[in-house]
């Protein structure tokens, strides 16, 4: 039926006047008492396919965990995908991870720049991760150095497409799913389904300060093509309460070959 209307379409009865206060016309009274009823049934039918902008339940509403299930494996199929990651109520100190952008081209492998901030200082790290080895150009450097996931305080992007450990794995581990109302995104409309995710899963892609804790996620997916399109999981990524990263994938399958940095 479509994403809902605010505009309704009234059903409409031309009646003359003198048919209906004539008490000569009792034939048309009575015909006119049993046209209301259907009128009012038509009435209805229409204002029930209209309603408000607020949202409405998607297709994955059957059996959201097939859909879940089915995302993930078109994720972990495609040739290539663009992720980008924001960050929302994060700390006002220490080191954070603010986002992320670039390619990640399966089955392990990640080109592009993650943006730090620590204190007021603000940097962008490029980072190349091919199959668990991450190579990484740090502010005021001349070139790349192979380095440690965990000693820049982010997990290692190359998982993010990695069936085995990145968001293919989240996708299918979730307890609780639900689906939800859909949302609209950039003008696209996407059906959404929720559910919690171990913490120490989440840690292979994204560094959380209580791996024991649960991420609640909320996953964006096309109606028309099941992919995954947005991904919100929200949990104690740094101490002191939760907070939320938003991760957007587009561009599915654009050609992308990822290689080594020489230098």
């Amino acid at each position: 039926m479509g994403l809902p209307s605010t505009e309704r379409s009234p059903v409409s009865m031309t009646m003359q006047e003198d048919t209906i206060a004539s008490p000569a016309s009792g034939g048309h009274v009575r015909a006119l008492r049993q046209l209301l009823p259907v009128a009012a049934v038509a009435t209805l039918s229409l204002v029930a396919c209209s309603g408000d902008d607020s949202g409405e339940s998607g297709g994955a509403g059957d059996d959201p965990q097939a859909a879940l299930e089915a995302a993930g494996q078109l994720l972990t199929e495609a040739e290539s995908v663009r992720f980008t990651v924001e960050g929302q109520d994060l700390p006002d100190s220490g080191t954070i991870v603010v986002g992320a952008e670039g390619i990640a081209v399966p089955p392990g492998s990640f080109e592009g720049g993650v943006r730090v901030k620590s204190g007021a200082l603000s940097s962008t790290v490029d980072v190349v991760s091919i199959d668990g080895q991450l190579w990484a150009q740090l502010p005021m450097t001349d070139g790349y150095e192979e380095m440690d996931a965990e000693s820049l305080d982010f997990g290692d992007p190359g998982k993010l497409i990695d069936p085995d450990e990145g968001v293919s794995l989240l996708l299918r581990s979730g307890a609780e799913v639900t689906s939800a109302d859909q949302v609209r995104v950039d003008g696209e409309v996407y059906d959404q389904i929720e559910s919690v995710i171990p913490g120490e899963l989440v840690d292979a892609i994204l560094a959380i300060s209580d791996p024991d804790a649960d991420v609640q996620a909320t996953w964006s997916l096309d109606p028309d093509t099941g992919q995954l399109r947005q991904a919100a999981l929200t949990g104690p990524f740094y101490e002191g309460g939760e907070q939320t990263y938003v991760v957007s994938l587009d561009d599915y399958d654009d050609p992308a070959e990822i290689s080594a940095p020489t230098g």
